[in-house]
């Protein structure tokens, strides 16, 4: 049996990111933050952070969800929930305040800029969501020691740091966005523990089907507005369409009934052993 997680796995990353957000407003460093991290932080250079930001949006966040369709139906309802969620938290949040982007504010001169020139409706981070949405499923539903949920949020904190070093978020976007994010696995999780969906069956078949055209999409969309990425982009998509499709594959009833096993009892073996894992 699964020891229970440590709560503060769960609550500790909101809260920081919710009481760095007050401190960057109550002082009114959000602007001069935004200069030292934007000035200092290509250390690690332009191509590294155009790729790091590539990971962060929001169809290509979804690409890695897909090969978990079969053997962790749990991740995989959860993230969709996750990206309900923090879709609407940001969206929604978007209508109510137009915070201007760097680009509206300081001279094109004055910070590293990159990718498409967007001026307004800065807060908060789509990217952050997606990327703390599958990093906080990661830390908060599977099993395993610190390690890997530090090296989780590591990379989930270098996806949204990279809003800042191409120049079209600020800080508390970023915080806010990693909340939204956060809440929405949070929610996920805990609405799969209730209700158990799986996804052998029409609705995880359809979902499948959904996620591998939007994979397919990626082979050729632009969307993302850095062709500099688009090798990369093409890779993943890639690996994530043939993956998630042999996982489908094997979902298939037909798949099953050579197996010599019943369709409905298999598919509940592979649902309690992946909820168990």
């Amino acid at each position: 049996m699964r020891a229970p997680l440590h709560p503060a796995w769960i609550w500790l990353p909101p809260c920081a990111a919710l009481a760095l957000m007050i401190l960057i407003l109550a002082t009114s460093t959000n602007q001069a933050l935004f200069l030292l991290l934007n000035r200092a932080g290509h250390v690690l250079g332009e191509s590294a952070w155009l790729h790091l930001t590539m990971l962060g949006d929001g169809a290509m966040a979804l690409t890695f969800v897909l090969p978990c369709i079969r053997r962790a139906p749990r991740c995989f309802w959860a993230a969709l929930t996750a990206a309900l969620i923090a879709g609407l938290w940001t969206q929604v949040t978007k209508q109510f305040i137009d915070v201007p982007r760097p680009l509206a504010v300081f001279g094109a001169g004055e910070f590293f800029h990159a990718g498409p020139a967007y001026r307004a409706v800065s807060f908060p981070s789509g990217h952050a969501a997606a990327s703390f949405a599958l990093a906080g499923i990661g830390v908060m539903g599977l099993a395993g020691g610190a390690l890997p949920r530090v090296l989780l949020l590591a990379a989930a904190g270098l996806v949204s740091l990279s809003r800042i070093m191409v120049g079209v978020h600020w800080p508390v976007d970023i915080l806010w966005g990693m909340l939204g994010g956060w809440i929405g696995a949070w929610s996920g999780l805990a609405l799969h523990g209730r209700w158990r969906w799986r996804t052998h069956g029409l609705g995880g078949l359809l979902a499948g089907l959904l996620l591998a055209g939007m994979a397919a999409s990626l082979l050729v969309s632009r969307h993302i507005g850095i062709p500099a990425v688009m090798p990369m982009q093409r890779l993943i998509a890639s690996a994530s369409l043939a993956w998630g499709l042999w996982e489908i594959a094997w979902m298939l009833p037909w798949r099953r009934w050579r197996g010599g096993v019943k369709p409905a009892a298999q598919a509940g073996v592979i649902e309690r052993e992946a909820a168990d894992g």
